[in-house]
């Protein structure tokens, strides 16, 4: 199946596949309400982005290019802005993800914490023969395992997804951008 997705891009003699970006000019790639500022701070189009991130999500760890191609003929300075912005924009979006995961391991460990508290009331009460205190002992231990399950839940569920999209913001921010 990998194999199908490859063949649908072309490829440099050096193997790395071609995602091709086609544009009237390079304004269009940027956002409409990000007009008064510099391209260097421009906030991409969010179809062009998207296509971006889609397209290396698709190929996976295999080497690629992005070229573009305008029906305007720019200024060569105006190219070396836009691999600048690029570069920019998706190092930006990957310290606002950074920032996501830095607040999952935050919050991670407060449940571990706040689990491993609630554990051990259970077990320092769990002995007790009294109602109140059995009772008490009991919802401690389920609070406790709420808490745990959690803390582990957002480690394997929600770390791994961002883990990969940092990757593949990574990969782009670093692409070899030609114009053609």
């Amino acid at each position: 199946m990998k194999n199908k997705i490859i063949e649908r891009y072309e490829q440099t003699q050096d193997n790395e596949l071609i995602i091709n970006i086609s544009s009237k000019k390079i304004e269009d790639l940027y956002s409409i309400y990000d007009k008064k500022s510099t391209f260097v701070k421009k906030d991409l189009d969010d179809d062009f982005e998207k296509y971006l991130i889609e397209s290396v999500e698709e190929i996976g760890n295999h080497p690629f290019i992005i070229r573009f191609y305008f029906s305007e003929q720019s200024q060569e300075n105006i190219n070396e802005k836009l691999k600048n912005s690029i570069k920019n924009y998706f190092d930006y979006l990957q310290n606002l993800e950074q920032r996501k995961l830095k607040e999952q391991v935050k919050n991670s460990s407060i449940f571990i914490i706040i689990g491993f508290i609630f554990v051990a009331i259970a077990l320092i009460l769990g002995d007790n023969e009294k109602f109140l205190l059995k009772l008490l002992s009991e919802g401690s231990m389920v609070a406790g395992w709420v808490s745990l399950w959690e803390a582990l839940a957002t480690i394997l569920i929600k770390w791994l997804p961002l883990r990969d999209k940092l990757k593949v913001l990574n990969k782009i921010s670093n692409a070899k951008i030609e114009f053609c």
